[in-house]
């Protein structure tokens, strides 16, 4: 961290959502393990969110101690005739117990009532995700994007197997896509790999075989992560704003310039160019353009800028005063809601009622959803602010197979090539069987890494820690609850994955000890039950301790 004000820093950032997150989910797969406990008619003895000494708690009229203990990094149900909080068989007591006792003990229940009750665990976290999910579809809809090629990096693996601007994607490997996230879900899981991308080019549909490339990519929150890429994008990385005396304007970059690389490397986006700067501030670097069909290239300095990101972090970032996502209206539709409403070209739109937005993409997402219902502008034109009503309207978008969908807009656009947005609404049965699917995909998702990295695809320092989910946490808070939420549900599916591995101490070990028992007719010996349990502890921490040094890697490197 660096210092004593980091830590503490840290702490305050993310400490308060990840406890919130992972008592959320701890609570629903330990309320699992103990619905269907009961229901099997087992005694239980306890049930704890966090683990060590007792902060508060109660007993209830069927003797359960409900608590809340000090250390918030899991939690657990003792049954009775546990040994302890990993339902290690406490072998003395059970051979004390008279039978009416041995009936309600754990151990002393049937067989497919304890695979039951274990298994119950991790299904109670996927079904919570796949509400999580529901939820927010039903609630917020989602605002997808087509699967058309803007942009085709040169030299990119997608290049180099002949895919071209405009190409519509249709399929991967068979499987057919409809959004751009997709396409980019299913290459980022691949690198390496043969797959084969079906595309649309004037009405006639063509294979490519391709290989995605591997590559370090950034998120907003400078968090760094390696994923296949092809090369595409879905917008041109114009410059739409040239700072006037910055560096880019004083070597000569003009607004629509389309940025092709930086310092000899392949760019695909404008935020290719924007990471690269920030990290290179007071550096000297080179910025190759397309200008009129022509390279450029332009050599400058970027100055060193005192910025704040996303979690709120302090640091000193390059800036070269170039921008694709100035909020200003590069374009106003004929006849559109803007027009009727006198927004002009130039305008700045500084926020969309009382929502702060950063560019017309955000407004035109803030938009979408909003058909026939006004919204306020509050725009900047001539160093003047003022306050414009216009009432967004219905347009019909070509969908990914050329059905008609209907979107609001009021007709604007920041003079980029056009995304081909749509925005999709969900009824409760659809969003639920959304919710299945995108828990499903982070299942095949999280087999598909470990592959890659048993494979040598991929590096394995993409599995984090407790410091590593807590920083996750709180940079999910910063984007407000719904984020949080999503994460919830992805960290959710995790750890249902996670006790589902068949090792010793977790349910997924204990599911094989009964799977083991059905086909012996007789459980495991006692000493072979706790040899497998160290085993399996050792396993477990062992796993702990490289996640966590990648955690602490990933902070100082």
């Amino acid at each position: 961290m660096g210092s004593v004000a980091g830590i503490i820093g840290f702490l305050t950032n993310n400490v308060i959502t990840f406890v919130f997150v992972l008592s959320l989910l701890v609570f629903v797969h330990e309320m699992g393990h103990y619905l269907v406990g009961r229901w099997s008619g087992i005694r239980i003895m306890a049930f704890s969110i966090g683990f060590g000494p007792e902060i508060a708690g109660f007993t209830d009229r069927h003797g359960t101690r409900w608590k809340l203990s000090i250390i918030p990094l899991g939690g657990y149900v003792r049954f009775f005739g546990d040994e302890d909080a990993s339902s290690k068989t406490d072998v003395d007591q059970l051979s004390a117990m008279s039978e009416e006792e041995r009936a309600r003990s754990f151990a002393g229940a049937k067989l497919w009532k304890r695979a039951a009750t274990v298994a119950a665990g991790p299904i109670a976290n996927f079904i919570l995700a796949i509400a999580i999910f529901a939820v927010l579809f039903v609630v917020y809809g989602r605002t997808v994007a087509d699967p058309v090629v803007a942009v085709v990096m040169r030299g990119g693996a997608a290049a180099e197997a002949g895919i071209e601007p405009g190409d519509r994607l249709v399929a991967i490997d068979g499987t057919k896509v409809t959004t751009f996230d997709e396409v980019q879900r299913y290459v980022g899981l691949r690198p390496g790999r043969n797959i084969l991308l079906t595309v649309e080019r004037d009405g006639q549909k063509r294979d490519f075989g391709i290989v995605p490339k591997l590559v370090e990519d950034t998120d907003q929150f400078g968090n760094k992560m390696e994923v296949g890429r092809i090369g595409i994008a879905l917008v041109d990385p114009l410059v739409t704003a040239v700072e006037p005396g910055g560096p880019a304007a004083q070597a000569g970059v003009q607004a629509g310039d389309r940025l092709i690389a930086i310092d000899g490397n392949n760019v695909a986006t404008y935020y290719d160019i924007a990471r690269y700067v920030g990290d290179h501030g007071g550096k000297s670097l080179v910025l190759t353009v397309e200008r009129n069909g022509q390279t450029r290239d332009f050599p400058m300095v970027p100055e060193t800028l005192a910025a704040t990101d996303a979690s709120g972090k302090k640091k000193d970032v390059g800036s070269i005063g170039i921008s694709p996502i100035d909020p200003l209206v590069a374009s106003v539709a004929p006849d559109s809601p803007a027009q009727g409403a006198g927004i002009a070209l130039g305008d700045r739109i500084l926020s969309v009622d009382e929502h702060v937005v950063d560019s017309i993409g955000d407004v035109q997402r803030f938009v979408a959803s909003r058909p026939d219902k006004p919204v306020m502008l509050h725009i900047e034109r001539n160093s003047l602010t003022r306050d414009v009503e216009v009432t967004p309207k219905k347009t019909e978008e070509p969908d990914a197979f050329g059905n008609a969908t209907e979107i609001s807009s009021i007709g604007i656009t920041d003079g980029q090539k056009p995304i081909k947005l749509r925005y999709e609404a969900y009824g409760p049965f659809r969003a639920l069987g959304e919710g299945v699917r995108q828990t499903g995909s982070i299942v095949s998702g999280t087999f598909e890494y470990l592959a890659n990295v048993v494979g040598g695809y991929m590096k394995a320092d993409q599995l984090g820690g407790p410091i590593r989910v807590a920083q996750l946490s709180g940079q999910m808070a910063t984007l407000g609850f719904s984020a949080v939420l999503q994460f919830a549900a992805i960290l959710s599916v995790s750890i249902g994955l996670l006790n589902l591995m068949p090792v010793p101490v977790l349910d997924g070990g204990h599911l094989m000890f009964y799977a083991i028992e059905a086909v012996r007719g007789k459980p495991l010996g006692a000493r072979a039950q706790d040899i497998a349990f160290r085993i399996g502890f050792a396993m477990v921490l062992s796993l702990m301790v490289f996640a966590t040094w990648n955690d602490i890697s990933s902070r100082i490197g």
